[in-house]
């Protein structure tokens, strides 16, 4: 009909029971035990990324509260009474969710705090669902203290927020916290497989893992993203759809990137960039892959099992081949300048590939590659060469030994000015032999060339030197002395 309201898939398959919730079995089992002992808690924390079912959830656990099928909280909500139908559509009058970006002021909490006290309408409890909640203001939060603290029976407070980090540590104490967390790419292609198989759209396995991959865990993002792809492909979804809906780069063309960068090539390298950029592809995005390929490439390179990788068996073999190009320290080397170049994006890929690759490095024992322990070696490895170089220093001249005193003798009468001429040359004798003579010199160690030579061989020095060929290290050699 022509007056249909189109209803996207995320909105179409939205849970509407902890069952239908996709990869968070730690949280939904918790909240249905919670409920079925009637242990129900006055606050809730639900902290998680983007579209991963922490509202959703939220609003579940509100029908649970107030379903009418039974005469009391359940874990189970039928779905179809008046206030799990109002509930769903959020609609209900006694469940209010309320957008913490837009109501954060101290008079939004104070509005909260004087309406809490009034009791529901047509349900067993007044639920409030405060999401963004980090976005309130530091008085907002101390407004609501005491309220969150110690609320009216009757009212139950369920907060959201994808940034815990900002919220006071006077809040968290005074909730149950859940944390959610991010959904499996297995988890994902089973969901997507079920809404294509309903809405009878032909998918590939591949376009469905690309799809999955994309979403980077959030099923709000996959479902946006397979509802994009149907209005472009109608019934049939191939995997070449999903890369150029998306604007993803094809993974051939990263192996080519890493051919040209163990070539050295620096012409394919710009023309690979080149035509990324002729084609539309957001530069950011596909640093983020050339990032997430050689974050894969060290994962294999360091033995790491392949499920780890979550990719095509076909992918992963080329990937095996292209791995072998690399030394182990190459790869943590551009990794860590790859994460460093996509830190500003503040991704969470970014971040994960430069902890993994510490980790790595740590493992490795045989790695440092430090620059304390490079200039270290280095400086060890000249002070042999110059040791080795330095000419061999002389023995210290022997002190002479005091002339034996002479017997006097007579001075003949004839001669007595021969007699005084040798005299003073007996006591310039003398004093050059006391003041003239140098110091015994010091003994100076030598560097045997076997132990100078082991050292230059030494697969630690081989592969720090490997390490800090792309950088700039002066070494500046001593001014030679002159004996």
């Amino acid at each position: 009909m022509a007056d249909d309201h189109y209803l996207v898939l995320a909105r179409r398959w939205r849970p509407q029971t902890f069952d239908d919730v996709v990869g968070q079995n730690h949280i939904t089992r918790t909240l249905q035990n919670a409920v079925r002992a009637g242990r129900i808690s006055h606050a809730f924390l639900f902290i998680g990324s983007r579209g991963i079912g922490k509202t959703t959830s939220a609003r579940i656990l509100a029908k649970c509260l107030n379903c009418t099928s039974t005469d009391k909280p359940t874990p189970e909500p039928c779905g179809t009474c008046e206030n799990c139908v109002s509930i769903a559509a959020g609609s209900n009058i006694d469940v209010i969710e309320i957008d913490g970006a837009s109501n954060n002021s101290v008079e939004d909490v104070r509005q909260i705090r004087e309406n809490v006290r009034m009791v529901p309408s047509r349900s067993r409890y007044k639920v409030y669902v405060i999401d963004e909640v980090h976005q309130l203001s530091i008085a907002a939060f101390n407004a609501l203290l005491k309220t969150l603290e110690e609320p009216p029976p009757h009212a139950v407070f369920i907060l959201a927020t994808t940034e815990a980090h900002k919220i006071p540590a006077t809040i968290i104490s005074r909730c149950q916290r859940f944390d959610f967390r991010r959904v499996g790419i297995n988890d994902l292609m089973a969901l997507l497989r079920k809404i294509c198989d309903a809405e009878g759209v032909a998918c590939s396995d591949e376009a469905l893992h690309a799809i999955a991959r994309a979403a980077d865990g959030g099923v709000r993002d996959a479902e946006s993203i397979l509802d994009q792809l149907v209005s472009y492909c109608d019934k049939e979804i191939t995997f070449k759809d999903v890369y150029d809906v998306l604007g993803l780069v094809e993974w051939q063309v990263l192996h080519s990137l890493c051919e040209g960068l163990r070539q050295h090539d620096v012409a394919v390298l710009l023309r690979i960039v080149e035509d990324v950029v002729a084609s539309g592809k957001d530069l950011a995005e596909f640093t983020q892959e050339i990032l997430r390929h050689f974050r894969n490439l060290l994962v294999i390179k360091s033995g790491a099992p392949e499920d780890l990788l979550s990719l095509p068996e076909t992918e992963v073999k080329e990937m095996t081949r292209s791995a072998e190009s690399f030394t182990l320290t190459e790869l943590i080397r551009l990794v860590e300048q790859f994460a460093e170049l996509t830190s500003g994006l503040e991704s969470q890929l970014a971040q994960r590939t430069a902890l993994e690759a510490l980790l790595i490095r740590l493992a490795k024992r045989t790695l440092d590659v430090s620059l304390d322990s490079v200039l270290e070696k280095l400086a060890m490895l000249r002070e042999g060469a110059m040791a080795q170089d330095a000419p061999t220093p002389l023995p210290a001249r022997k002190r002479a030994a005091p002339p034996p005193p002479e017997k006097k003798s007579p001075v003949a009468p004839s001669a007595p000015k021969k007699a005084k001429a040798k005299a003073k040359a007996k006591a310039r004798g003398a004093k050059t032999s006391r003041t003239d003579t140098p110091a015994p010199a010091a003994q100076s160690e030598t560097v045997d060339p076997s132990e100078v030579k082991a050292a230059l061989e030494d697969p630690h020095i081989s592969q720090v030197v490997d390490v800090f060929k792309g950088r700039i290290v002066d070494i500046h050699e001593e001014p030679e002395h002159n004996d």
